[in-house]
This record gives C-alpha cells, sequence and structure tokens, in this order.
C-alpha cells in the first residue's frame, strides 16, 4: 500500500524550501528517532545539495536507546553529523546552537550570520526544537501532522538566523513498510489511512520485535499470533465492546496507536538501521 498525500501547502513548502536554501548555510534536518530512514525525505535530500546537514533524532526519550545507538553509528559512516535530542530539553537546544558554527568555514560571524534552515516530515518536532532552540514560542506546536504552514524566520542573537519550514512529505511513498510505520508514528494524518489497518500492521513489528513490553502493558498471558489478534487481545482487556460481545476494532486500534505514540508501551523503534540490528 502507498499513500499519496500532498497537500496544497505543502506543495507550496516545497517551492519555498527551495529558494530559500540558496541563502542557507546548513540544514537541521528534524528526524523522528524512532524511525530516522523512513522520516527523511528524499525531496529534502535534493533540495540541500551539498550543504552541511545536522541529523536531529528527536524523540530520543520514546525509541528504543540501542537501536537509536545503531542509527547515530549509521549515519557517522556516511559522513552526517548525528544528535539525537528530546526537541522540549534546552540542553539539548544549547547543544544544537553550540555545534552550528562549526559546520560552517571560520568567518566573522557578527558580519555573516550562519543562516540554518530547519526542515523535515510532519509530526518529526521541528516547531517544538524551534521554541526550545528560540528560547520562547514562536511556533505553534502540536502531537499532529500538518500544523505549520508557513516559512518562519527567527534571529537567534547576532551570529544565527533560523528558518522554519512547513513539513513536506513526498507526494507518493512507494515502500509499503515505510507507509505503515510513518502512520503508526503519527506523521500522516489519520483520514490518509485506515486506522485498524495501520494498528494490525503495527501489531506485527511489535509482537516481534516487542513482544515483552507488549505482554506487561496489556497483561497478556499469552502472545496472539498476528496483528489482527492483537487488536482483538486489547480491545477485550480494554473493554471496546460492542452489541454480541465483538470487538471494536477502530475503538482498540486508537487505545494501540495512541499508546504507541505517547511512549505507554515502552521505547519503541519502528525502524532499524540497514546494515544494524537491534542490541
Amino acid at each position: 500500500m502507498s499513500v499519496q498525500w500532498f497537500p496544497g501547502h505543502m506543495h507550496r513548502a516545497r517551492k519555498q524550501i527551495a529558494t530559500v536554501m540558496a541563502k542557507v548555510d546548513v540544514v537541521i534536518e528534524v528526524l523522528d528517532a524512532r524511525l530516522p530512514g523512513y522520516s527523511e525525505n528524499p525531496l529534502l535530500r535534493e533540495l540541500r545539495g551539498g550543504r552541511p546537514c545536522l541529523k536531529v533524532l528527536n524523540k530520543s526519550d520514546l525509541a528504543d536507546p540501542a537501536v537509536t545507538e545503531a542509527w547515530m553509528d549509521f549515519y557517522r559512516t556516511q559522513g552526517a553529523v548525528p544528535m539525537e535530542i528530546v526537541g522540549t530539553s534546552a540542553k539539548d537546544a544549547k547543544r544544537i546552537l553550540a555545534v552550528l558554527p562549526g559546520m560552517v568555514p571560520p568567518r566573522n560571524f557578527i558580519m555573516q550570520p550562519v543562516n540554518c534552515l530547519i526542515v523535515g516530515i510532519p509530526n518529526v518536532g521541528k516547531s517544538t526544537l524551534m521554541n526550545a532552540l528560540v528560547g520562547r514560542r514562536v511556533a505553534r506546536a502540536a502531537n499532529q501532522a500538518a500544523i505549520t504552514t508557513k516559512q518562519k524566520r527567527v534571529h537567534i542573537g547576532d551570529e544565527l538566523t533560523i528558518y522554519d519550514t512547513p513539513g513536506v512529505l513526498w507526494p507518493k511513498i512507494e515502500n509499503e513498510e515505510a507507509s505503515y510505520m510513518l502512520a503508526a508514528s503519527g506523521a500522516v494524518r489519520e483520514t490518509a489511512m485506515d486506522n485498524a489497518e495501520v494498528a494490525a500492521r503495527a501489531g506485527v513489528y511489535l509482537l516481534r520485535e516487542y513482544p515483552e513490553l507488549l505482554r506487561a502493558r496489556y497483561k497478556l498471558t499469552e502472545l496472539p499470533a498476528g496483528g489482527l489478534e492483537l487488536l482483538e487481545a486489547v480491545g477485550r482487556k480494554r473493554g471496546c465492546l460492542v452489541k454480541g460481545g465483538e470487538v471494536d476494532l477502530t475503538k482498540a486500534a486508537g487505545i494501540l496507536l495512541n499508546e504507541l505514540r505517547a511512549g505507554q508501551i515502552g521505547r519503541i523503534s519502528l525502524q532499524t538501521p540497514p546494515a544494524g540490528r537491534k542490541g
């Protein structure tokens, strides 16, 4: 299953990014630490060209630490500068601000400030990070896709300017696994895909990679055989029943996805790097 989801403001955002990129020194690419590869946008890679890029693995507090470390190693081997962060952390914001000047050739930063562009797909935490970097609320942030719709520019002191842009998905996500995992993470609006289908697919992954976390969270004595069976089990445990004792799969799916996104099941990564596995 592929996802086609390219609202009008995203088309405009791509054009805006292409225009502003000419004056950008460093690109801050915000990725979801739970699925860094899936949350990379090939369009942004294209627009960035050879500019230095800080790969920010946000929401690292929700991701499996061992998998995140594997992703950090992977990006280093690719020649990128990776940093795992929590977007709301002032300490992590200071770490980012400290590293940016060193990513460009030495110069008088008062006379020629470092221009940085924050980019990323929807719901990876760009606006939250922007607010943390600036130290005040300059961008609306929420745990749902497609909140930022216009470009912003903010000066941080005399030596740094940061541009924020709307989240941009590529026109069509061909990779089926990426489609489902992005939807499970909340990067794709729920109206774009069937919630129960997404939860069932995520359930298959969770049963394979994090069975004990599922067992503990939902008090399961036996693990279900597949994704739909997991939704049935979650629904019965949480009372999602309709007339006749059947499970309301849509309601059960909402519970599973909401708790996955909030980190209530545990620290879970939804993708491992190409050359590595967990642990």
